[in-house]
């Protein structure tokens, strides 16, 4: 009887803290994505393409959520804007660029999902 006491006591203990930090970490995303007022945000994400690119057409759909759900973001065709595709070394197309104050943050090359688009305004991957 001893041993199966210690042997829970060993399995709450070591099964709690895990419990805790999966339960904190998924709270935090959901609130964190729950909180997130595009218009607030610092910079912009510009996404690269061109008319003729079907792997831009296939990530517009994404473009046209994020911009839908009121985020700063740019549309900007490599062809009519070779100025400002140079400035950010655009080399292949799609790509987007989160800019903030006309310095480039991060960058995503080929097609994002929605959601990986939004953490680039939070600064992340």
């Amino acid at each position: 009887m001893q041993k199966v006491i210690v042997a829970c006591v060993a399995l709450i203990c070591f099964a709690a803290p895990v419990l805790l930090t999966l339960a904190s970490y998924t709270n935090e995303r959901v609130l964190e994505e729950d909180n997130v007022r595009p218009r607030d945000l610092p910079g912009k994400v510009l996404f690269f393409s061109a008319n003729w690119c079907p792997a831009c057409r296939h990530a517009d759909p994404t473009y046209q959520e994020l911009r839908n759900a009121g985020y700063p973001i740019r549309k900007v065709d490599v062809d009519s804007n070779p100025t400002l595709a140079q400035k950010y070394g655009i080399s292949s197309i799609p790509q987007f660029v989160y800019v903030v104050d006309g310095h480039e943050k991060s960058r995503i090359s080929g097609g994002a999902s929605a959601s990986r688009l939004k953490r680039l305004y939070r600064g992340g991957w």
